[in-house]
């Protein structure tokens, strides 16, 4: 069984204000420190990295200066997300096995939770991870609260998420591709295709903003 990873890296930093997934901490860019994880990983094959277009030729300096030798291919990436990982998913062709899709700057992944993954999709083809979440959550629209959230559990999700590899290349077959959704695990939901979640880790934050750097100090 084959595992891809692909790791999504196109975003334009607008909260950020810049390309945040390029950014250094400790003399390393975030991207580099996030892809490290599945390269180091055993049951990981391919890494297929997405980028903005103007950044694909750097990136693969990036991947040879570090000894990056399982990234296979570096694409570059679209309007939306879902447009970003389709490029990936393109690279990997009709190949079986398992796909895992990770935000570029999540740079703490562990180990143990990339392997679970991997083996938790083979019995359930899709598996993503989250922190529940117990506060009450409310919708806010022009700071009026619209709507109370009933306490059914919310999870706030993470990645990676882990695919069956058919599976999801049916879904980009299917869905109405001119919905926007906010991650894979949605795309699977709007066609009924269960999604398993299993509870993630406190430490795979995901740097947003530049006060998010400061908790990188943290962490290494």
């Amino acid at each position: 069984m084959k595992v891809f990873a692909i790791i999504v890296g196109a975003g334009r930093g607008r909260r950020f204000g810049g390309l945040k997934q390029f950014v250094e901490f400790q003399g390393k860019p975030l991207l580099v420190y996030t892809i490290e994880h599945f390269e180091k990983n055993r049951y990981v094959n391919s890494i297929i990295v997405v980028v903005p277009k103007k950044m694909v030729a750097e990136t693969g300096k990036l991947m040879k200066e570090y000894g990056l030798g399982k990234v296979r291919s570096i694409v570059g990436g679209g309007e939306r997300r879902q447009d970003s990982v389709l490029n990936g998913i393109r690279k990997i062709g009709n190949a079986r096995g398992i796909v895992i899709v990770h935000d570029a700057v999540r740079p703490f992944v562990s180990q143990k939770l990339i392997t679970r993954g991997i083996k938790l999709c083979q019995r359930y083809k899709a598996v993503i991870f989250g922190m529940p979440v117990f506060d009450t959550i409310k919708l806010v629209k022009g700071r009026k609260v619209v709507a109370t959230v009933p306490r059914i559990s919310p999870y706030a999700i993470q990645t990676p998420q882990f695919f069956d590899a058919e599976c999801l290349m049916k879904v980009y077959e299917e869905i109405d591709f001119n919905r926007e959704f906010t991650d894979e695990a949605a795309m699977l939901e709007s066609i009924g295709i269960p999604v398993f979640v299993f509870n993630g880790e406190s430490e795979n934050i995901k740097i947003t903003t530049k006060q998010d750097l400061k908790i990188l100090h943290y962490f290494k």
